[in-house]
């Protein structure tokens, strides 16, 4: 058993359980239908590197704490549409499983034990194993945990110790558009879920135009969009974000390495025309993702933590009480979210055998979340928003469309996603 790392705990349990819990999802589709047993092995093989694949989330003295299990009961289901609980017996006790139908294989997680980049590795570990299960590849030898989870934040704040952010935008001090949206109920896990498929070769070239990268581009697009959708006026469209911090300050970990921060798109933004606007939006990124801008927004996420668990009541207490303020506050500084993995790397010998990828993350505090990744020439942005209405992402179809031929949209409906739910956790 051991004490969660900084990563692990913001947001996941002191912020953001319950209904609201970040469920992250890699999908892969495959060439042929998927057998059951020689997946559930390969599962299992897989777990053996990445051991924090094998966390079982427990409650000990009114505080969150990790635990590893053994593999007995690897968490491999025929998709049925269940909501599941994750940590509970409806996955074994894990914070994962793996939902399977026909050619479809997705890897469904609990963000306290990995981020995108940590869930695909573990996916392309497990596909690894599994075309080994079926006879196509050779066996793979895995060295018991191997996937390093170290503890990613606090080895940045001892490397960045009282060292002042510059030029941090901080969305308090502005007055922030948030979405006029009729949500679902919040008592459930309803979220729509839309996708918008961009051929990446226009797009790098429209972004080289622009002396500018695919995120600032996708969100100068996105900023004209809102814009045009709504009566934003004066006010400012703030992207909540992420960001690897892996890349920046060159470490290596298998769990959580992710952080997040505010990319600004100003009234004036709409003044210039697309690669204008792709480089400004260029310019301040660059600037938000210091390495003192990044190690001080990962301290005030400490700060938050500490005060957390100084308090003198049980974890459940304190999180009924801070989730109203939580989801007000997240929408009064935040419109929406985005991270971008970037090109999903699998294994040469796997690429044959997976014809799509695709990863999303339940929309929790803010109206609509974007998780796009690039696997064989297309970015593929999947939108999870909390409301029914279309028009907002459908006017980014065409705003994007407009600029990039051949981007489609896709309508995947509706969709329940699964929690984590603190009371359902075992107590010690």
């Amino acid at each position: 058993m051991r004490e969660l790392y900084l990563a692990d705990k913001y947001y996941y349990y002191w912020v953001n359980p319950g209904g609201r819990a970040p469920i992250v999802e890699w999908e892969v589709i495959l060439s042929q239908d998927v057998d059951e047993a020689s997946l559930a092995r390969a599962v299992a093989a897989a777990m053996v590197a990445h051991t924090t694949f094998r966390t079982h989330p427990i409650i000990v003295d009114g505080r969150p704490r990790h635990e590893l299990l053994g593999i007995e009961n690897v968490p491999v289901f025929e998709d049925d549409g269940t909501v599941r609980r994750m940590g509970t017996a409806d996955t074994h006790g894990y914070l994962f499983y793996i939902a399977w139908k026909g050619r479809r294989v997705a890897l469904r997680y609990f963000h306290s034990i990995a981020d995108g980049r940590g869930g695909l590795a573990f996916m392309g570990t497990m596909l690894r194993c599994y075309l080994n299960e079926l006879g196509i590849l050779d066996r793979v030898t895995l060295v018991p945990d191997s996937s390093d989870t170290r503890p990613t934040f606090e080895h940045i704040l001892e490397r960045m110790e009282d060292v002042p952010a510059y030029g941090k935008f901080d969305p308090r001090k502005h007055d922030i558009f948030s979405m006029p949206i009729d949500r679902y109920s919040r008592e459930g896990t309803l979220q729509r879920v839309l996708e918008i498929d961009v051929p990446l070769a226009p797009l790098l070239g429209l972004s080289k135009r622009s002396d500018s990268s695919v995120v600032p581009t996708l969100q100068a697009l996105i900023g004209r969009a809102l814009r045009t959708t709504y009566d934003v006026g004066e006010r400012t469209i703030v992207a909540y974000t992420s960001i690897d911090t892996r890349r920046v300050f060159g470490l290596e970990s298998g769990g959580n390495g992710a952080t997040h921060f505010s990319v600004p798109y100003m009234a004036k933004l709409d003044r210039y025309d697309l690669p204008k606007r792709a480089m400004v939006l260029r310019g301040a990124l660059d600037l938000q993702t210091l390495p003192e801008n990044i190690a001080t927004e990962i301290a005030n996420n400490m700060a938050g933590v500490a005060e957390g668990e100084a308090t003198p009541y049980p974890i459940e207490a304190i999180t009924a009480s801070i989730e109203s303020s939580v989801l007000e506050n997240s929408n009064a500084i935040y419109t929406y979210a985005i991270s971008y993995p970037g090109k999903v790397s699998l294994p040469d010998e796997i690429v044959p055998y997976v014809q799509e990828v695709r990863t999303s993350v339940s929309a929790y505090t803010l109206p609509f979340s974007i998780e796009a990744c690039e696997y064989q020439g297309t970015v593929r942005m999947v939108f999870t928003q909390n409301f029914v209405d279309d028009d907002p992402v459908r006017a980014i179809y065409q705003e994007i469309s407009r600029e990039v031929p051949g981007t489609e949209f896709v309508d995947r409906g509706e969709r329940s996603y699964d929690e984590l739910r603190l009371e359902d956790l075992e107590h010690r």
